[in-house]
This record gives structure tokens, C-alpha cells and sequence, in this order.
């Protein structure tokens, strides 16, 4: 497995923030309640406003912050020991990429060549006289040409390309079937990464829905309205409107939503509640199951392993109450009685 080197040393110090940087993280949160209808984009502008507006006495508070944070990276980058892979600031070294410390490439080189579609194939072979037909054309151009051209082929020429296409899919069934991938490839060559991204994280079905807060109990009651008086209206320009209604709202209403809120919460952690005791008794279900399971299967284990240890025991006095039997049998069978008549012959043990 290959492991993604962090971009930069876990262990550098922490770079400095700008004044202007510093400003922004401090006023996010203000600024996002001041304001719970504005894009990212809008709160934005909205903080770059903000801070040139600012009393020169205010930003000269933030350069000074901005100045001691500068110095304490510094300092901290004056005792730093960069790990091995990282630059003096921390950073990767480009040599340090897990691809080319281990020589590997995205891709097998001895990989069988994938098939391509028909589509593909017509391209790759029109493109070079698209080329010559307009030398000054873009890689967009081109583009848009060889879709246009393609779109004019009759059923038959299209069939053809397909037919290709068909041939080209054999040929790479039949390559990859005999190909056999090199330690750190997937069965078609890719490089198989130890980091690979993730899916989505299922969420549970029966888990209750978070609860709301009042602007979002707001919107989903505005929104509807809005859409109705102005249908093709867009997702920002939705967000605005929903803002201003809502910078628009009485106390009273406000107070509305606001118990409306608080009604959803209690709603929330009451259903909350009974789904973790749900869960907690199907957990210990599950729990007693596997314990008796490992239970029984112990005692199996056990049995076995007793019977296991005690055969030997068992053979050997079987084995030496045969002797017995068989030596009162020789003896039986030899020795005379008084009346000078042999014994009788008794039946052989088994």
C-alpha cells in the first residue's frame, strides 16, 4: 500500500495570518449571525467592507496582533528540525511524493491499453486532419468540430466505428484476462493507493432528524412563497431574499419561530432518546447472542479438548484388558483340568 505524504510537516509551526486574515476569522461568527441568509460569497464582501471601514485606532489593534503573531512564528520556526521529506518550512519536498520515492507510476506500464469507444476511436482518428484543415483551431474547436462531424455520420459509417469499438473491447477482455498485476496494482494495472477516498458515511434510516433552527423553520415556510412569485428565480438570489424577509421579521414573529424551534429541539432530543435506549437493547441482544455463542462454542472446545486428552488413557486400558482376555483364553485352553480332560475351548475375545 502506498501512503499519501501529508503536504505539509505535522510538526512545522503554525504559519502567521495576515491583519486582514486575523479580522476575518475573529468577525466570521458575528458577521454570520448579523447576517443568516448570506452566501459565502456575500459574507465575503460583506467583511471586506467591514474592515475598510474601520477607525485607523481599530486597525492599528489588528496590525499589532497580526505583528506578534509573525513574531512567534518566527521563533518558532528559528528552533524548527524539519522531519525527513520537508523543506526548512516545512513543506514537501518534491522527490518525497510516494510515487516517485517508490518508482511507481499511476498506472502499470505492462498494463493491458484500455478500449476505447467509438466515439474515441473516430476522434482519434479524424483529429489530425481537423488539424491540418484548421491550424489555428483550439483544443476547444477541435472539440466541437469532431462532434459535429460525428453527428453527420450516416447509421452505416457510424456502425463501422462501432463495430471497431466492439473489436477493441475483445482485444482488451482477452489481454486482461492473462494479465497478472505487479505487488501495489489492482487487477487492470491502477495503483492502488492506501488513501483512497471514501464514500459517503450511510446514515441510519431509523435515526431521528436533527432538529431546526427558527431561520431554517422560516425559510422552509418563505420559500415556497417566493418560488410562486418568481419561479425562475436563482439558488443566490433565493438566499437573498430569504435573508431580507427574515432581517424583516417583528420581534413577534421572530419569537414564533423561536418557540417553534425550541418545540422541534424537545422533539429531537425525546426521540433522541428513546432511539440510544433502542439501540442500547439491541446492542446488549446482540451482545448476549455472541456471548452465548462463544460460549457454547468453548464448551464444544473443551469437550473436545477432554476427550482429546483422556483417548490415550481410554486406548491404553483397552488395549491391556485385550491382554487379560486373550492370556485367560491361552491359558483356558492348555491347561487340563482334574479329570484329565482339557478345558473347553472358550470363545476367542474380540
Amino acid at each position: 500500500m502506498v501512503k499519501r505524504i501529508p503536504r505539509r510537516d505535522p510538526g512545522a509551526p503554525k504559519r502567521n495570518l495576515s491583519v486582514y486574515l486575523m479580522y476575518q476569522n475573529a468577525m466570521r461568527d458575528t458577521f454570520k449571525t448579523q447576517n443568516p441568509g448570506m452566501t459565502f460569497g456575500q459574507l465575503s464582501k460583506y467583511t471586506s467592507s467591514m474592515y475598510a471601514a474601520l477607525p485607523n485606532a481599530e486597525k492599528e489593534g489588528w496590525i499589532l496582533r497580526a505583528s506578534q503573531e509573525k513574531l512567534r512564528y518566527e521563533m518558532e520556526m528559528a528552533t524548527y528540525v524539519p522531519a525527513p521529506g520537508y523543506d526548512a518550512k516545512g513543506g514537501i519536498v518534491a522527490c518525497a511524493s510516494p510515487l516517485r520515492a517508490m518508482n511507481l507510476s499511476p498506472k502499470d506500464p505492462n498494463a493491458p491499453r484500455r478500449n476505447i469507444s467509438s466515439y474515441l476511436l473516430y476522434q482519434n482518428a479524424i483529429r489530425n486532419i481537423l488539424k491540418a484543415e484548421y491550424p489555428g483551431a483550439s483544443f476547444g474547436d477541435l472539440s466541437k468540430l469532431t462532434s459535429t462531424r460525428y453527428k453527420k455520420l450516416t447509421s452505416q459509417e457510424k456502425k463501422l466505428w462501432d463495430e471497431r469499438a466492439r473489436l477493441d473491447k475483445q482485444r482488451f477482455d482477452a489481454e486482461i484476462s492473462n494479465y497478472s498485476p505487479p505487488a501495489g496494482y489492482d487487477l487492470v494495472g491502477k495503483l492502488i493507493e492506501e488513501s483512497r477516498r471514501k464514500g459517503p458515511k450511510k446514515r441510519d434510516p431509523d435515526r431521528p432528524k436533527r432538529a431546526r433552527g427558527s431561520y431554517v423553520l422560516f425559510t422552509n415556510i418563505e420559500r415556497p412563497k417566493i418560488f410562486a412569485e418568481n419561479p425562475k428565480i436563482g439558488f443566490t438570489s433565493l438566499g437573498v431574499a430569504l435573508g431580507e424577509r427574515w432581517r424583516a421579521q417583528s420581534p413577534e414573529m421572530r419569537e414564533k419561530y423561536d418557540a417553534l424551534a425550541q418545540k422541534d429541539k424537545l422533539r429531537f432530543v425525546e426521540e433522541m432518546h428513546a432511539y440510544n435506549v433502542q439501540k442500547s437493547s439491541e446492542d446488549a441482544a446482540r451482545e448476549a447472542e455472541v456471548l452465548a455463542t462463544c460460549t457454547n462454542t468453548s464448551a464444544m472446545a473443551m469437550a473436545s479438548a477432554s476427550y482429546a486428552n483422556c483417548e490415550p488413557m481410554v486406548k491404553n486400558v483397552s488395549e491391556e484388558i485385550g491382554l487379560v482376555e486373550q492370556a485367560v483364553y491361552y491359558h483356558q485352553a492348555t491347561v487340563p483340568l482334574g479329570d484329565n480332560t482339557a478345558a473347553p475351548i472358550m470363545m476367542q475375545p474380540q
